[in-house]
């Protein structure tokens, strides 16, 4: 088996050793209601407009207006663990997690509607959808699935060579409207007709990759285990590594309106790029906590999720004048 850096990944992995089944007694929902959902664990994070949405375990999505005060969504009709979440407005979105649950919301992430399962009931990685009609799913095992008519219908994906196997971490967009898929052992994987075929990139790199972002400017990041971060000048064609100042995995990457990138991973990693997004200094967290999401403030400061819930990081992240 793979070894395990990200916080959705063991999450998911977990629930697969167990043995556990999408239509447990325990997943049929509704999800876990909470006193303080801000501080249940959290693996994934989305904007809807101005709103926050992230998602967790048993079912559990959170919401803020302001980064500060949060609420449980009113209905999620699943209490299993949720791996990501997508939004195209204020008002739609989707979320994803294992045993093939897909869920639907048409008012901000409020209240969710529980989609068709999809066929295998495969454990569910990634969620990103470009429109209201068109989105993409990638997962374990290289499973990844497309659909064309907001989620009602999914037809399958090759991506990669027949018998490959490789968990497909992220799906992201990137320049050009050009998609791209990061999975394990350093392989990556690019769309160039919105997600109908793929082609296998030459990274260079060995470690399985958890994370990526398309930059404003064009270029494209890609990171992952051993604090490994590649960047393209050229849409993917070619890579370089950049020093990110650790050797902890990275699980998430994020631009800030001034064009810098922050980045997040095991162990308490927060790191922040230089102006020209050439190389990135790192520091550690006194908790050490994995964190598995971030995202940044408008003010300055990123907001930080996982095992805690909704951290607040403002040492160091300032916008740059």
């Amino acid at each position: 088996m793979f070894a395990i850096h990200s916080l959705r990944l063991l999450l998911a992995a977990l629930i697969l050793a167990s043995g556990g089944s999408p239509h447990a007694e325990e997943d049929a929902g509704p999800a876990m209601s909470l006193a303080a959902p801000q501080r249940a664990p959290l693996v994934a994070v989305a904007r809807a407009g101005e709103r926050l949405a992230a998602v967790g375990d048993h079912g559990v999505v959170v919401l803020s207006d302001d980064g500060q005060n949060w609420r449980q969504a009113k209905a999620v009709p699943v209490d299993g663990l949720l791996t990501a979440v997508s939004f195209t407005d204020a008002r739609q979105g989707w979320a994803v997690g294992h045993g093939g649950v897909l869920l639907h919301s048409e008012d901000g992430g409020e209240t969710w509607t529980r989609q068709a399962d999809l066929e295998g009931q495969p454990v569910l990685l990634s969620v990103w959808f470009e429109n209201p009609r068109h989105g993409v799913v990638t997962g374990a095992y290289g499973y990844a699935a497309q659909t064309r008519d907001g989620g009602h219908s999914w037809q399958r994906l090759s991506v990669g060579t027949e018998g490959d196997d490789y968990h497909l971490n992220q799906v992201f967009p990137g320049p050009k409207d050009s998609l791209f898929i990061v999975a394990e052992m350093g392989n990556a994987f690019r769309s160039r007709d919105g997600g109908s075929s793929w082609e296998t990139l030459d990274t260079g790199a060995s470690g399985s990759l958890w994370t990526g972002l398309g930059l404003r400017d064009g270029r494209v990041l890609l990171a992952g285990m051993s604090g490994r971060v590649l960047l393209s000048d050229d849409q993917g064609d070619s890579w370089r590594e950049l020093d990110s100042g650790s050797h902890e995995a990275i699980t998430a990457l994020a631009q800030l309106p001034d064009g810098r990138v922050a980045l997040v991973g095991n162990g308490g990693l927060v790191g922040l790029s230089d102006p020209g997004v050439g190389h990135f200094t790192a520091t550690i967290r006194e908790d050490r906590l994995n964190l598995a999401a971030l995202a940044p403030q408008a003010g300055g400061g990123l907001l930080l999720f996982g095992p805690s819930g909704v951290l607040l990081q403002e040492s160091g992240i300032r916008p740059q004048p």
